[in-house]
């Protein structure tokens, strides 16, 4: 590289990231331990009650985040399902191979790619991945390809036919199914996924392991228990405030676009239900960890790989939830689209009921896991990574900048538009290149990013975008044409979109 500016972030990332054996006895921090890591499908961070929601009800997270550190400023390498999980499998942003472009590869997530999984397995820790891979094709990018022991109820698809037995997986060449796993009829696949998850933990109880349970919830269709879904239909009615039922969603507003829409109450009971049964999951596991007599030496990670399904362009799909006061979800740069929840429980080695304001982005969690296996950082692995252990140790610091991009959008679907971003501590700047402007926030006093002061900071804008740019050289992003300049016509784009 020549660009001494882009040099430094690289050099900074490199020595914040930085792990040896020797750093983790200094810190007295314990070696192999059990590492749970709990993905969530779609979840936004407002869905979870300690983040503000107060209507649905996730007691189980709430108590493991007083069981251990919750991080407020976390984000995602991306809005969206697969190029969000290469960053958590890779540690590498999706815009470095591609993905976040081309969904139609055979293998989404490259093999020669190193996960965290393979190096955790070359360690001697038995491996086990449950749930949604998303990622590659069974035989050739399957978990077993990237490091996993065991692979269970795995799909190339991003969801389910139903979510009630026989499951099916939706794919563009018609229904997969999920291997060889069995289950009975009318089984909900959240609660078969944690049978299998609680499997798992009791097999390998006396050897270290790593399980990573991908669950497919709370990702469409929005379905669930009949019983559950009456009980938040109740809850809303002593409220006083109106269910939605389907497409059918009155608290529906204009972003002011002409396009875009999106969803400002959090009053689907059905999808509430979802989120109670990911909750009732991550209850049972912790539940069967202190039941084992290994609660203490095992780490359990909770996060969701991007923000809830809360915005809509043109087509009147069926919304989940609300992400506000965070601007718009899934598909979308804003931090609706890119903030979730994430919580850290380790009782020998993190304070129980601490909080941490240090930002975290989806690429961190791979050092962050090697660091807590007390195994050296990769960081020719993990490019775009730096663990956060420090900070759930209850250290402060400023990360260095987190970049995004997105060249391919949903502007009918989910109304979000191509674009490229970066956050660097309290500035974020958004870089709609196609439609030819750049958007300024200051987070720290607008969250809701609602006031756009690139007018106002001209050398800010300057700076920040002088930074994306070389991240985006650095990474070879590509974009929606490469190599070809693109005028690009939003009423177009839907158009053929939805032909």
């Amino acid at each position: 590289m020549n660009n001494k500016l882009l040099k430094l972030i690289i050099a900074s990332i490199a020595l914040i990231g930085m792990n040896t054996q020797a750093e983790a006895d200094k810190n007295n921090t314990p070696s192999s331990p059990n590492i749970v890591f709990i993905i969530a499908d779609d979840m936004g961070r407002q869905d979870v009650a300690l983040y503000g929601s107060k209507f649905h009800e996730t007691p189980n997270l709430d108590q493991l985040a007083t069981e251990g550190v919750t991080f407020n400023n976390t984000y995602v390498a991306h809005p969206r399902c697969v190029p969000s999980r290469i960053g958590f499998m890779s540690g590498q942003s999706p815009t470095r191979t591609g993905s976040s472009l081309v969904h139609n590869k055979k293998n989404s997530l490259p093999v020669e790619k190193v996960t965290f999984a393979e190096h955790l397995q070359k360690a001697g820790y038995n491996t086990g991945f449950i749930g949604k891979w998303h990622l590659g094709k069974e035989g050739s990018g399957w978990p077993k390809q990237q490091g996993f022991d065991e692979s269970i109820l795995a799909g190339s698809a991003g969801a389910p036919d139903s979510y009630f037995f026989p499951w099916g997986a939706k794919s563009k060449k018609g229904k997969e199914t999920f291997g060889k796993a069995k289950g009975e009829k009318g089984e909900y696949l959240t609660h078969r996924m944690t049978k299998e998850a609680l499997g798992f933990i009791e097999r390998n109880k006396k050897a270290p392991f790593l399980l990573v349970l991908s669950h497919y919830a709370v990702h469409t269709p929005i379905q669930s228990l009949t019983d559950d879904t009456k009980y938040f239909t109740n809850k809303l009615n002593s409220m006083g405030i109106e269910s939605v039922k389907g497409g059918k969603q009155y608290d529906i507003k204009s972003d002011g676009t002409g396009i875009s829409k999106y969803k400002t109450i959090q009053n689907h009971p059905t999808y509430a239900a979802m989120v109670k049964a990911v909750d009732d999951s991550v209850g049972q596991l912790n539940a069967k960890l202190k039941q084992l007599g290994i609660n203490d030496n095992t780490i359990i990670i909770f996060t969701s790989d991007h923000g809830g399904l809360s915005s809509r362009g043109p087509k009147n799909r069926e919304l989940a939830t609300s992400n506000l006061p965070y601007k718009h979800g899934k598909g979308w740069l804003y931090d609706g689209g890119i903030r979730v929840p994430h919580i850290v429980k380790w009782p020998a080695a993190i304070k129980a009921g601490s909080t941490s304001d240090v930002q975290v982005t989806g690429t961190d969690h791979y050092p962050a896991i090697l660091e807590m296996a007390g195994l050296n950082s990769s960081p020719s692995d993990h490019l775009d990574g730096v663990s956060y252990l420090k900070a759930s140790k209850g250290e402060t610091y400023t990360r260095a900048p987190m970049f995004w991009h997105s060249p391919i959008s949903r502007p009918n679907s989910t109304g979000d538009r191509i674009s490229s971003a970066i956050i660097d501590g309290k500035w974020k700047l958004i870089d709609w290149y196609n439609d030819g402007f750049v958007e300024l926030f200051n987070l720290e006093e607008d969250k809701g990013e609602t006031t756009n002061l690139a007018k106002q900071q001209p050398e800010k804008v300057k700076e920040l975008k002088k930074l994306l740019n070389a991240w985006l050289k650095d990474a070879n992003a590509q974009y929606r044409k490469p190599g070809k300049k693109m005028k690009w016509d939003l009423k177009k784009e839907i158009k053929v979109k939805s032909s």
